[in-house]
């Protein structure tokens, strides 16, 4: 009987970590289903639970890490394409400045040979 309600307080404790997608540890479990470590290494069913739960905690984090990276790295990618299209956008007006300034030096000259 004692077996069965710790076991059933270790359950709902990883279902509770998993809730709160909080960090999982045999430590943590024990703690919230008011169990010891070694109840939970000991006993097959509650040391599953907790492994499976380790796991996708770990997934979780990994999958999350990857879309930061992503998230990243399109925000990197904007950048460089809007710095592109600043770039083009400043040698298009340098070139018409160019002309207007070369315009400007020959309609000079033609008033100096006058």
């Amino acid at each position: 009987m004692a077996f069965a309600i710790r076991a059933t307080s270790t359950s709902k404790a990883v279902a509770r970590l998993r809730r709160e997608k909080a960090q999982v540890s045999v430590a943590d479990v024990a703690r919230r289903a008011d169990v010891s470590r070694t109840f939970l290494y000991d006993n097959v069913e509650p040391r599953a639970a907790v492994a499976a739960a380790m796991t996708e905690a770990g997934e979780r984090r990994t999958q999350m890490l990857a879309e930061q990276d992503d998230e990243r790295e399109a925000t990197w990618r904007e950048r460089a394409l809007n710095a592109e299209d600043a770039l083009k956008a400043v040698r298009t007006e340098i070139l018409a400045q160019r002309t207007g300034i070369g315009e400007l030096l020959g309609e000079f000259r033609d008033l100096q040979v006058e």
